[in-house]
């Protein structure tokens, strides 16, 4: 066969690929969707308020897809598919007679009632409600707003199918009433409701409000998302729900509590991003009463695995507030199986901006990041003192001690407790307490920074002479029985030659400690160099630590700490 022959035989276009090959690759022109439906960018982490830069971001990753789409038929099909996995949408819409609208969440609506095949591709949203302002308004950001296209007319187009649908569900009539009537006030909640029936396949739901204003919750800071106000609760039971929601995100500037998450069968994740610190004692209170109740018991009972927001550009900077309040929201969930308290990553420890700062940050305790910018989080406050507020959280309000111990009630069932990293491995003014997890009876993996094991001791502490305390406790004192996978992340040579890592494998070989040990994972943040990291895992440098783990029943891996624990579960 002549070379031109086989050439040609080989020549096959796109699309004659198989099917399921080339839905593979148009997968692949957009990696972020996930992690954008969490609030996260790779390699270009959003600001405090992210949400106008993942819409950009979201219509940005659906301009390639939608040029896909007029290729043919067969692409379009493909592309119209993956732009509707994960949609990011501004939350503008409230129900106005005769009211125009150029909100995009209005034509996703629009679409998703006159093309409902479309809706089983929706696997996971993000609905990112807007700031302050009066509902009457017309939103011109373009984040929120699509003014190149024909407005809507949302009563026609949006509310009117929602209730038409509703009237074709197959409930009582005075359920379909009550739940019409709802969209008499505001179309901007009752959204979540129609959306738990329109979408079958959604598995994973965000919900980011930034608004603070007091009229946009009907009772106390609850919110409703799933079914009507005034119903019982046999009757938000028999209502039509997203039987494959998973997950569940809720952000928020106002520290609010979600309401009939029981009504979801298969719920039993929740992220909570939340701005805590700078609250009032009154608020503090408030938000004691809001997760002590019997009701909020009832709405979290489902929920056994929660993830907990505590990066300084979500909490603010942590004070006693942030603190307090995190410890009354835990007191919602007595029967969790894992708990994850997130922060930043370990190469971006600056609360003001994700660059990557701090790459030495052990080196001088009285060096403060940059000063922040009039529009950054907590910045724009005028207090021309936030670097004492920086320099109180990071040595009184950051305490592994007393966030483990507040966690009393969880002890009997928790599996799985990671530790945040970021600020809160930051030394302050003096040494810090360690926490202890000898009582935690079932718990089997444990996911710790350095510094909640190896209590951090500077020179040029304020006050370096504090030496009473649980500062040098060993594993024998703080790990688990039961413990089966142990991550230490954030570390430095300083773990490798210590005498809490000599005690851990000696114990474990010879005191028969921690019988079911099978895995432990260290993840070498920043101040370990590329140059370490490479010797290190070629096992030409420290040979005691590769003799003492080559003795080992469980496995040893070394790993550079790349992991952004915001999205990373």
């Amino acid at each position: 066969m002549a070379t031109t022959d086989v050439q040609k035989s080989y020549r096959l276009s796109l699309n004659d690929l198989p099917t399921e090959l080339l839905e593979h690759i148009v997968s692949s022109i957009d990696l972020n969707r996930s992690d954008r439906v969490l609030g996260h960018i790779p390699d270009d982490p959003p600001p405090n308020q992210p949400d106008p830069y993942l819409i950009r971001d979201f219509l940005a990753s659906c301009a390639p897809l939608c040029s896909l789409s007029l290729a043919s038929r067969r692409f379009r099909d493909i592309a119209q598919k993956h732009i509707f996995t994960a949609p990011v949408l501004g939350g503008f819409a409230f129900r106005f007679p005769n009211d125009l609208s150029h909100a995009r969440v209005a034509y996703f609506l629009r679409t998703i009632f006159a093309r409902p095949d479309f809706r089983r591709y929706v696997k996971q949203i993000r609905l990112c409600f807007p700031r302050s302002g009066e509902p009457a308004d017309q939103r011109s950001d373009p984040e929120e707003s699509n003014l190149k296209a024909l407005p809507l007319n949302l009563v026609i187009q949006v509310v009117c199918p929602s209730r038409n649908f509703i009237e074709a569900l197959n409930l009582p009539a005075d359920i379909k009433e009550a739940w019409r009537s709802s969209m008499n006030l505001d179309y901007r909640y009752a959204l979540l409701r129609i959306l738990r029936v329109l979408l079958p396949q959604i598995e994973r739901f965000s919900l980011s409000e930034v608004s603070s204003d007091a009229w946009l919750y009907a009772q106390d800071r609850v919110l409703n998302v799933d079914g009507i106000d005034g119903l019982n609760m046999n009757a938000k039971m028999g209502l039509p729900c997203a039987r494959n929601l998973k997950f569940l995100k809720l952000s928020s500037l106002t520290p609010i509590r979600l309401d009939g998450l029981n009504v979801f069968p298969n719920l039993d994740t929740l992220d909570i991003s939340i701005k805590l610190a700078g609250l009032d004692n009154h608020e503090v209170q408030h938000l004691s009463r809001l997760y002590g109740g019997s009701d909020a018991l009832e709405t979290f009972r489902s929920i056994r695995h929660l993830r907990l927001d505590c990066q300084i550009k979500t909490v603010g900077i942590w004070d006693f507030s942030a603190r307090s309040g995190m410890t009354h929201i835990l007191q919602a969930f007595p029967k969790l199986a894992s708990l994850d308290f997130y922060a930043e990553a370990s190469s971006e420890k600056n609360p003001f901006r994700s660059v990557r700062a701090f790459p030495h940050y052990q080196a001088n305790i009285q060096t403060y990041p940059e000063a922040p910018l009039l529009s950054d989080y907590d910045a724009s406050t005028g207090d021309t003192y936030w670097d004492e507020r920086l320099y109180a959280a990071r040595t009184e309000w950051t305490d592994y001690q007393y966030l483990v111990d507040s966690l009393v009630h969880v002890r009997p069932h928790l599996q799985f407790l990671r530790l945040p990293g970021g600020f809160w491995t930051l030394p302050g003014a003096t040494r810090k307490p360690l926490p202890r997890f000898e009582l935690f009876s079932q718990l089997r993996r444990l996911a710790l920074p350095q510094a909640a094991i190896l209590s951090t001791k500077l020179f040029n502490m304020r006050h370096p002479e504090t030496v009473v305390g649980d500062f040098n406790l060993t594993p024998i004192d703080v790990l688990p029985p039961g413990l089966k996978y142990l991550e230490i992340f954030d570390a430095d040579s300083e773990l490798l030659q210590s005498r809490w890592m000599q005690v851990l494998f000696e114990e474990h070989s010879a005191g028969g400690r921690w019988p079911d040990l099978q895995e432990m994972e260290f993840l070498f943040g920043p101040p370990f160099s590329d140059e370490e990291l490479q010797n290190l895992l070629a096992k030409s440098s420290w040979t005691e630590f590769w003799t003492l783990a080559s003795r080992a029943a469980f496995q040893v891996h070394c790993k550079r700490d790349d992991k952004t624990p915001m999205v990373d579960m």
